[in-house]
């Protein structure tokens, strides 16, 4: 039902034009006969009859001939006739065929009344005659005459009525009169025919020219019911197809729900209108969209309640819902509270949105006016449902990727480091502010363009070059160094999707610079003092032995302590070593890589170390598998990593204990464990035993002497060539520990 301008005004309108119509009417029928009613039990069901006839012109309009019936009872019985005729029928029809309600009955009972009864007594007024007896042409232009007083009176408190609704009086004067007038005036002849033909060949030719009328009125009807299915479903159609081109290219959601709106009005009654949507996370209804009585409301928020309001009711029956009076609406399982005008809800209309068999929300127009919606308007909103809900969906896994790409972005904004993410084919798609200062060049200007053309430096340059080529598989470190002197550290590594598909590849520059020359300095300190310690290590050793040498011999106590001299000195220079080992490690000065067998490296470290596992008593057993593949790596370095771990396990293990070599390949990699019967390792220090001068602080370990940095020389050495190292230890004393490390099968 349309919004009313002044409902108050409008009310008092209808009730003053229907006493209006109906004082006078009874105050003239007050004199009349009673035989004089007998024709109005055929003329009032008649009238009501043609009135189902009905021809809707407009959403406000309805193009009736019961005027062709009141106007055959005007010329037959007089204007009281017609009037109580126009009364009677009007006043079901409006109760029963238009379902508008008291207030319009009494409105167009007032108004056909009045029309009828001026029109009478104009026809009179020009010497027109009841009944009508012949039909000469003064006759029907008297006739004509009491037609158009009447479509004049109709018409003048029609413009009343809009004004009155809020409705526009000019485009009903200009379209809509127009149209009705003339249909109307085709079919006044019709009436006056059948009025001579009933004064003129009786009852039964007047009975069969009514039928010949009602028949026609059926024709037209279901011909023009035809054309308006026909032009609704092409106009719905292309409706639609604007609606859908409109949502489809949207990605924002006020624009998206003002085109949904302004489409779903060009095919229903939208004045009150709502889209709700669905947060599961929060388990909220967010009525993104919402029209009451034609007035728009801002989006509210409303938790989740299974059975109370209609978008509830909708998401958890997932079925479409057509009520088209209260007593319908009633009979549901929920709850409907009056809205913001005050007044029930009488028909409604309403969809649940789904993508992808899952619910994201509903859709529904209601009103307050019975059977304001019927089937196709149903058809028609599912059709619109199913394109904003995807429509929908896309918006909001939009702002999904939007915020998460905003977080990323402040995120990367807060971290020192210049990171970049390029798609597969090495376009930039997210820079932070570092990266930006680093390359000289906004994201913005950057987006969508190759990371090749980007950097300026060779070596970012050839990283960029393999990114586009798909020739990164895994993770990459590189060394940068610019012509300003810093020292970048580039790692890239390939991105997967969710599906283990490549999606991309982030690449992370940190400034190094100070640790660059740090560690530049902690070299060259570790040369000087290796050099400066070297050789008076040497020189003492020297005079020591010579001091010996010259003593008389010695008795146990002095033995004891130029034993402990000696070995403090051996300990020195294997520190000093140690250290040098390291730092040509770091350097990448490990040696020539060459292909090695592990187990010839094994059996040599063994013979060296045999003698002192014997010295402890200790049992050393080994287990090498025949025909192993070769290693690609430098042969001394991996003879001190494998002589590294049999000296810890000796010196750890107490006499008597066992000691056991594992050599095997494994997935394209040669294994090498050394297992032992020692005090073991515990499990808060398996974390750190590779740290360089890091020593587990363990009952048993007190007396051991160390530098802490063998094991540091164990994991430099494997990863330098591409392995890996790992101990293994319950930490109970007793049960020892197994060290080991992995290299990959040298590829031919």
């Amino acid at each position: 039902m349309d919004q009313v301008c002044r409902p108050r005004i409008h009310r008092a309108f209808c009730w003053l034009l229907g006493i209006a119509g109906l004082v006078p009417l009874l105050f003239l029928s007050s004199q009349l006969s009673p035989h004089v009613w007998l024709p109005l039990l055929f003329f009032a069901p008649l009238a009501f009859v043609t009135n189902s006839f009905t021809f809707r012109m407009s959403r406000t309009v309805y193009l009736s001939f019961e005027m062709t019936v009141c106007l055959m009872a005007t010329l037959l019985f007089g204007p009281l006739m017609a009037a109580w005729t126009a009364g009677i029928s009007v006043v079901l029809s409006e109760l029963f065929i238009f379902h508008r309600g008291p207030k319009f009955a009494a409105r167009s009972a007032g108004m056909y009344i009045l029309m009828w009864l001026l029109g009478g007594a104009a026809y009179q007024a020009v010497g027109g005659a009841f009944p009508l007896m012949k039909l000469e042409l003064i006759d029907l232009l008297r006739a004509t005459f009491l037609f158009l007083v009447v479509v004049v009176v109709n018409r003048g408190l029609m413009c009343v009525d809009r004004l009155l609704r809020g409705l526009s009086v000019r485009q009903y004067l200009l379209n809509t009169v127009p149209r009705t007038v003339w249909i109307e005036m085709a079919f006044m002849p019709s009436g006056v025919v059948m009025a001579v033909v009933y004064t003129r060949l009786g009852l039964f030719a007047f009975l069969l020219l009514v039928s010949v009328f009602m028949l026609t009125l059926l024709v037209a009807r279901q011909l023009k019911r035809t054309l308006e299915t026909l032009e609704r479903r092409v106009i719905a159609l292309d409706a639609l197809t604007r609606v859908g081109r409109v949502i489809g290219s949207s990605l924002e959601m006020e624009p998206l729900l003002d085109s949904i709106y302004r489409g779903a009005s060009q095919l229903i009654d939208t004045s009150t209108f709502w889209i709700a949507l669905y947060d599961r996370e929060r388990n909220e209804l967010v009525y993104q969209l919402l029209y009451d009585d034609g007035k728009p409301y801002a989006p509210e928020r409303y938790p989740y309640q299974p059975g109370v309001g209609l978008a509830a009711y909708l998401i958890e029956q997932r079925e479409p819902l057509l009520a088209r009076s209260l007593a319908e609406i009633q009979k549901l399982p929920i709850q409907l509270t009056t809205g913001a005008s005050g007044r029930m809800t009488e028909s409604v209309l309403g969809v649940p949105m789904m993508v992808k068999g899952k619910v994201v929300g509903a859709i529904a127009a209601q009103s307050y006016a019975p059977r304001a919606f019927d089937r196709q308007d149903l058809k028609t909103m599912l059709s619109l449902a199913n394109q904003a809900a995807a429509a929908l969906e896309n918006v909001r896994l939009f702002d999904e990727v939007e915020q998460g790409r905003y977080e990323l972005r402040a995120v990367l904004d807060a971290v020192d480091h210049a990171m970049v993410v390029t798609d597969t084919e090495g376009r930039v798609c997210l820079a932070n502010r570092a990266m930006e200062e680093l390359l000289g060049v906004s994201e913005e200007k950057a987006a969508g363009r190759p990371l090749e053309e980007t950097v300026s430096h060779d070596v970012l340059r050839l990283v960029a070059q393999q990114i586009a080529k798909g020739e990164i598989k895994g993770k990459v470190t590189t060394q940068v160094e610019l012509s300003d002197g810093r020292v970048l550290v580039a790692h890239v590594a390939p991105v997967s999707g969710p599906q283990d598909e490549l999606s991309g590849y982030v690449v992370a520059m940190a400034d190094v610079t100070v640790l660059h020359e740090l560690s530049e300095l902690k070299s060259r300190m570790i040369r000087i003092a290796s050099h400066d310690l070297r050789n008076p290590l040497h020189l003492a050793g020297g005079f020591f032995g010579m001091f010996l040498q010259d003593l008389p011999p010695l008795d146990p106590d002095q033995a004891d302590m130029a034993q402990r001299v000696w070995k403090n000195l051996d300990a020195m220079r294997h520190l000093i070593d140690d250290l040098l080992e390291l730092e040509r490690v770091e350097n990448g000065k490990a040696g020539q890589v060459e292909l090695v067998n592990m187990g010839d490296v094994v059996r040599e470290a063994l013979r060296n170390q045999y003698l002192y596992a014997e010295l402890k008593q200790q049992q050393l057993l080994s287990e090498i598998e025949d025909s192993l593949p070769q290693v690609a790596g430098n042969r001394r370095m991996l003879g001190e990593v494998v002589t590294n771990l049999l000296d810890n396990a000796i010196k750890y293990t107490p006499s008597g204990g066992t000691i056991t070599v594992r050599v095997w390949t494994e997935e394209a990699q040669v294994l090498v464990t050394v297992q032992d019967t020692g005090i073991g390792v515990p499990q808060e220090a398996q974390l750190h035993i590779f740290d360089r001068f890091y020593r587990a602080r363990q009952p048993g370990a007190e007396a051991v002497a160390g530098s802490g940095l063998g094991l540091s020389l164990v994991r430099e050495i494997a990863e330098e060539y591409n392995g890996r190292a790992w101990v293994e230890s319950t930490g109970v004393s007793g049960e020892g520990s197994t060290f080991g490390f992995a290299l990959p099968v040298a590829m031919r």
